[in-house]
């Protein structure tokens, strides 16, 4: 039997999706099982463990049609579909996958042959943690469900760019803490170049650790901000590092400052310490069940809105988790990690 399964749109959602690969894969061990991804997102789960090839589905019209001929081509028998979307649904439809199980929404029940309704209360949607939303569909095929662990791995290649944007940097990777800024979501997550400035400030001269950030090249704006902002401030931009080995950077930092985005998740899968700030995002969606994660969340009376741009222009809740309170929240988990 072949097994494909639909893989979410953005990067954090994609390691939020590995325990559901592994799931299947436990539950289908000799058989043959497939991942569907954007292009520009399929390097992330090269390699893993669990899938016997990757299929690339773009977002033209032509990206479209040459993945259904792909499904076609691999005589799919299972489709798992993570997205909710109306795009994913058609894909597995237009590549004669036999059975294609999924959520109801979006107006695409009639494409799937296992419509799973999503739980709803007083006739709205229930949020749920997403590696849970995930697994529940992987459950319809007898797949374990307990293990909710996000996983990833690197590359050799990977691992030689990361050491060589280092060495360039002139810093050493057990001693540094990583910013994570960017926010490809929408400017509502970003927290001020100002606070993550004190922060560089504060844990060099309280955690002995020096900075470097992050993020992607779009964000170049941002990370220059906050080296303005911190006087002194050590960056990858520029030196090569793109998401693929990015992962390599983010599994060898002594601990991690993040927003709500994919190198968050990227901390979590390598097990580093990580301090998450949450503002617009409601939390119970992404609740990953790991011990060396500690969260932050400005509270304002109209959170969290998940909206990408803040409807009242003033980003109140980002603003608010304060800079002492991240260095506070860091010096326990190193203290808890390092015992």
């Amino acid at each position: 039997m072949t097994l494909a399964l639909a893989m979410p749109n953005w990067v954090g959602d994609v390691v939020m999706a590995t325990p559901t690969l592994r799931a299947l894969r436990a539950r289908f061990p000799k058989d043959r099982l497939l991942a569907v991804v954007r292009p520009g997102l399929r390097r992330i789960l090269e390699p893993n463990p669990w899938t016997d090839g990757l299929i690339e589905a773009g977002k033209s019209a032509e990206g479209l049609w040459r993945a259904a001929a792909r499904l076609r081509r691999e005589r799919v028998d299972t489709g798992v579909l993570l997205p909710n979307s109306f795009r994913s649904a058609l894909l597995f439809r237009m590549g004669n996958v036999r059975r294609r199980i999924g959520y109801a929404r979006g107006g695409r029940g009639f494409l799937l042959t296992d419509s799973v309704p999503p739980e709803k209360r007083d006739g709205r949607i229930v949020s749920s943690p997403q590696i849970t939303y995930y697994l529940r569909l992987a459950a319809l095929l007898g797949a374990p469900t307990d293990d909710r662990r996000m996983e990833l791995g690197t590359t050799p290649a990977d691992e030689a760019k990361a050491a060589e944007a280092w060495r360039a940097l002139g810093l050493e990777p057990g001693r540094t803490l990583l910013l994570c800024p960017g926010a490809s979501y929408g400017p509502s997550k970003m927290w001020p170049a100002e606070h993550w400035g004190a922060l560089v400030r504060a844990a060099r001269a309280e955690l002995d650790l020096e900075s470097a950030i992050l993020c992607g090249p779009h964000e170049a704006d941002a990370a220059a901000a906050i080296q303005a902002a911190a006087g002194a401030c050590a960056s990858f931009h520029g030196h090569g590092i793109d998401l693929a080995s990015a992962r390599a950077v983010v599994r060898h930092v002594r601990a991690v400052v993040a927003i709500d985005s994919g190198l968050r998740h990227f901390a979590v899968a390598f097990g580093r310490p990580v301090v998450t700030l949450f503002g617009p995002t409601e939390i119970v969606r992404t609740e990953i069940w790991y011990d060396r994660e500690i969260r932050l969340q400005g509270v304002v009376p109209c959170g969290p809105c998940q909206e990408k741009r803040c409807p009242r222009g003033t980003l109140e809740c980002m603003w608010k988790i304060r800079p002492d309170e991240v260095v506070a929240a860091l010096g326990e988990l190193i203290g808890r990690t390092s015992a």
